[in-house]
């Protein structure tokens, strides 16, 4: 990135952060011919980073801790008392299951190795503490790269908890259907085309909330899902990772609200999946080429009716419009069913 785009950035209050992470989006070019005559686009090569959502946590007496995964294979382990830079519970919705509690963190490490930054955010049973799920994000720095320098940044994404574990997996129905409401949170960069003016070829990166339905059909073994489709996909600038992206900085001009994500996979009988059949849709925008990866697993406890009470995983989706635009959608997803959301003889708890 030029020093003059950086000041350009800087000047529009910090909104502007160039470049998406570790180059996962690629820049289209559109610039005019010499016969005055826009050229036609080319088909991108988008290249979706598949996203492992699976790593080694615990949470003992309070204290959560995170293997973060290098991409050689190393592991680091922070937690929330020594690694903790700021610590929250206001802004999370209220727990939807009767008995929980939740906070979120935000955790960094400066070691001679590089420097990590991870927002994780966990949930438990007050009266069973092995009754818990972590989830969130980390970037991984190179060593002597300051924290604002995020595109040298390897991104990853995390779940776990013991209703995850791979040794005990669920046991599924061998038939029916079950649905799932719930969340999926991660970070949103737009790279604009040549229709968006002084802004086109540059980027805009921000943190995004959204909901996620999803349909398992246990007599096909199919799993159905849409982001956005329950409810409009919205920014949450500065929520988890502030000081990186500014807290209630602007919203990007291109705004992810009226996209919709819709996932399909078949899932094994160990209740897992993984998949590449995403489709992106948006309500003003044409879009011309979609490419994303989206992987999870049930859960091995079961709610009321019999079904795995919720699914988890993450995603990595990549999508180019025919003004030359891209965008990246890469984030962390949970969903439960109405079972495990209402209460026995109560009522369903607050999900906003």
């Amino acid at each position: 990135m030029s020093e003059q785009q950086k000041g350009i950035n800087l000047m529009r209050g910090q909104r502007m952060l160039i470049m998406g992470m570790a180059g996962w989006i690629m820049v289209l070019s559109g610039c005019l011919g010499s016969g005055g005559s826009l050229p036609d686009i080319p088909i991108p090569t988008l290249t979706p980073v598949p996203q492992p959502f699976r790593t080694e946590t615990t949470f003992v007496d309070g204290v959560l801790s995170i293997d973060v995964r290098y991409p050689d294979g190393r592991t680091r382990t922070l937690n929330t008392v020594r690694h903790v830079e700021r610590s929250w519970g206001l802004y999370l919705p209220r727990p939807v299951q009767p008995n929980f509690s939740s906070r979120e963190w935000l955790l960094s490490e400066n070691h001679y190795d590089g420097r990590i930054m991870a927002y994780v955010a966990a949930s438990w049973n007050d009266a069973d503490e092995t009754d818990y799920l972590a989830g969130g994000w980390w970037l991984i720095y190179p060593p002597g790269v300051p924290y604002t320098d995020f595109d040298s940044a390897t991104r990853g994404i995390f779940a776990d908890g013991p209703e995850l574990d791979p040794a005990r997996p669920p046991d599924l129905p061998l038939t029916g259907t079950a649905a799932y409401v719930g969340g999926m949170s991660g970070l949103y960069t737009y790279h604009y085309g040549r229709a968006w003016g002084e802004l086109a070829e540059t980027s805009e990166l921000t943190e995004f909330v959204g909901p996620m339905s999803l349909t398992a059909d246990f007599n096909q073994n199919r799993l159905t899902g849409c982001l956005g489709c329950e409810g409009s996909i919205e920014t949450a600038a500065g929520r988890y990772l502030y000081p990186l992206v500014p807290w209630q900085g602007d919203d990007p001009e291109a705004l992810p609200t009226d996209y919709e994500l819709h996932f399909a996979s078949s899932f094994g009988a160990n209740g897992t999946f993984e998949d590449t059949a995403i489709t992106v849709t948006h309500s003003e925008r044409t879009i011309t080429h979609a490419a994303g990866t989206w992987q999870g697993q049930f859960s091995n406890v079961p709610d009321v009716d019999g079904n795995p009470r919720r699914v988890v995983g993450s995603t990595d989706v990549h999508f180019a419009e025919d003004d030359g635009s891209q965008g990246q959608f890469t984030g962390f997803f949970d969903a439960l069913t109405p079972a495990t959301l209402t209460p026995p003889g109560g009522r369903a708890g607050n999900t906003e």
